[in-house]
């Protein structure tokens, strides 16, 4: 394995593959030594775009790492919504007396109630929302505690088998000894929010280019999580699809869209020495209708949700999708009629929505790092 110093984390997005190499720093902190990010053909309902794509442009980043930082031995892969998939597991242990449990009866619980066992999905996080002792008390870690009862509902999350297999394979043919998989947004979430925060639960959509994912979030447990194939570039293509014209330039135009503006006026562009000038009404009101239906989706996955969210909860915003539109958000707090939030990573430099899963894969990563050489010192020492 890597040493803890140097982590290596592959970012996964609908539009471009980025990589990143850090340097962690302490438990929850790290540096970033170099990154590299490459465009290609992305995912839509669950498929690549342009499969042979993907396995290339990860070896191309690593390449351009390896460069400057060395040889790399390990790699986290960030797995996207789109290809990953949570369930939840009630489960009873009853014994005829009261014991002292330990780790291997919890690692015992979590293997015998893999939901995904025969299954085209591959667990790749497993935690628990809550565990209940014989007394009816809640409990955050059973083990070393005493009981004959323990009640537990565990979040199991998965990935597509094949694809995971295909990336592992193609990076291992590549020379990298070691490569584990993260689910992106849940890492996001918990990167973004802090523990208190998650315990009240957390309605999250992280919208991308051409995807978004809804996710709610209780504690350190994935609950819930949705995907739909429409993102930020929705706003670009309505654009270009309604004024007719080359979808560059309806890119371009979209980055300079300010909601707030009213009335007469016109957005201008320079674009391949041309000059562009449409009404910003118009630019406007098309932009609004995108992003409503954008809205509309994520209305419609929380209302799949498998339990009721109340109208006060807050739905908060991260991604890139929408960040380049000023005063999307309240746009989209005026379609939900309630609180709407945008977060970001708080940390110099990456201080943005679009940054928001890379912060959370190199925390997630260290952490498994961590728990990873726990194990094994509990292993050698029988704790």
């Amino acid at each position: 394995m890597s040493k803890l110093s140097d982590m290596v984390v592959i970012d996964i997005g609908s539009k471009s593959i980025c990589a990143y190499n850090a340097e962690c720093l302490s438990d929850d902190n790290f540096a970033i030594k170099n990154s590299y990010e490459i465009e290609y053909g992305g995912y839509m309902d669950g498929s690549w775009v342009a499969p042979e794509e993907l396995i290339p442009s990860m070896v191309k980043l690593i390449d351009k790492i390896e460069r400057t930082s060395g040889r790399i031995k390990s790699v986290y892969v960030g797995i996207p919504s789109q290809f990953a998939v949570v369930r939840t597991v009630y489960e009873k242990l009853s014994f005829p007396k009261k014991r002292r449990l330990t780790s291997a009866d919890i690692d015992e619980l979590v293997e015998g109630n893999d939901p995904f066992i025969g299954s085209p999905y591959t667990r790749i996080h497993a935690e628990p929302v809550y565990y209940i002792n014989d007394r009816g008390d809640r409990v955050v870690s059973p083990v070393g505690k005493e009981t004959s009862v323990l009640k537990t509902q565990y979040s199991y999350v998965g990935a597509k088998t094949d694809v995971i297999s295909h990336i592992r394979q193609g990076l291992l043919r590549y020379g990298v000894k070691s490569v584990e998989f993260i689910q992106s947004e849940y890492a996001a979430a918990l990167s973004l929010f802090s523990k208190e925060e998650r315990d009240n639960g957390v309605i999250l959509a992280d919208i991308g280019y051409l995807s978004t994912s809804v996710l709610y979030v209780g504690g350190d447990a994935l609950l819930e999580l949705k995907d739909f194939s429409l993102g930020g570039s929705m706003v670009a293509l309505g654009i270009s699809s309604t004024m007719n014209i080359p979808f560059n330039v309806a890119a371009a135009i979209a980055s300079k869209i300010n909601l707030a503006y009213k009335g007469e006026g016109e957005y201008t562009l320079k674009y391949d020495a041309k000059t562009y000038t449409y009404p910003i009404e118009q630019i406007n009101k098309i932009a609004q209708e995108c992003i409503s239906c954008v809205a509309n989706y994520i209305q419609k996955a929380i209302n799949a949700f498998r339990f009721d969210t109340t109208p006060q909860q807050p739905i908060f915003l991260t991604g890139g999708g929408f960040s380049d539109i000023r005063f999307s958000r309240e746009y989209v707090a005026k379609c939900f009629r309630r609180e709407v939030e945008v977060v970001q990573p708080s940390m110099p430099n990456y201080d943005k929505p679009c940054y928001s899963t890379m912060v959370g894969l190199l925390k997630k990563a260290i952490s498994m790092e961590k728990q990873e050489k726990f194990g094994f010192l509990k292993k050698f020492f029988r704790l």
